[in-house]
């Protein structure tokens, strides 16, 4: 369902949550620390939905946020976090198709994005390619992603 800004304060918290815990999957405790110190200001996301990207939210039966994705104008992804206890059940996945949707009907013809090592895997099962590895340091910390990319037909 579209993002409403009564999701903010939990989407923050399961952002911090998902990088704290499967981003040590991937990444060292360093690493994980400098990527998210604390929970985002969730005044950022209510942010995020007044720019004009498509912001959806994944929930349960019962309406817990179960993950969330953007997708900006550009063709850029953004943000596709899913909550740790919900990784690897098809959410990710099911939100990404939602967004690749939403592209489509808005005439995107390519998309874009910098995904980390565990969201790579998501983003190369749905036929994105790698087009480089991005090495950065993050608050004096050595880290990195990947920028990858898709053509839509």
């Amino acid at each position: 369902r579209p993002f409403q800004t009564t999701d903010a304060k939990q989407l923050s918290a399961l952002f911090h949550a998902s990088v704290r815990r499967a981003g040590l999957h991937h990444y060292s405790a360093e690493q994980v620390e400098a990527w998210s110190p604390t929970p985002p200001d969730p005044e950022l996301y209510i942010q995020r939905s007044l720019d004009g990207r498509v912001f959806l939210v994944a929930v349960s039966e019962n309406g817990a946020q179960t993950g969330y994705g953007d997708l900006e104008m550009s063709g850029h992804i953004d943000h596709l976090y899913c909550h740790a206890d919900f990784i690897g059940k098809g959410i990710g996945s099911a939100l990404y198709r939602a967004l690749e949707k939403a592209a489509h009907d808005q005439g995107i013809k390519t998309l874009f994005v910098e995904a980390s090592e565990g969201a790579r895997i998501l983003f190369e099962k749905n036929g994105f390619i790698v087009q480089k590895r991005n090495d950065f340091m993050l608050k004096a910390v050595p880290i990195h992603n990947y920028q990858m990319s898709k053509q839509l037909a």
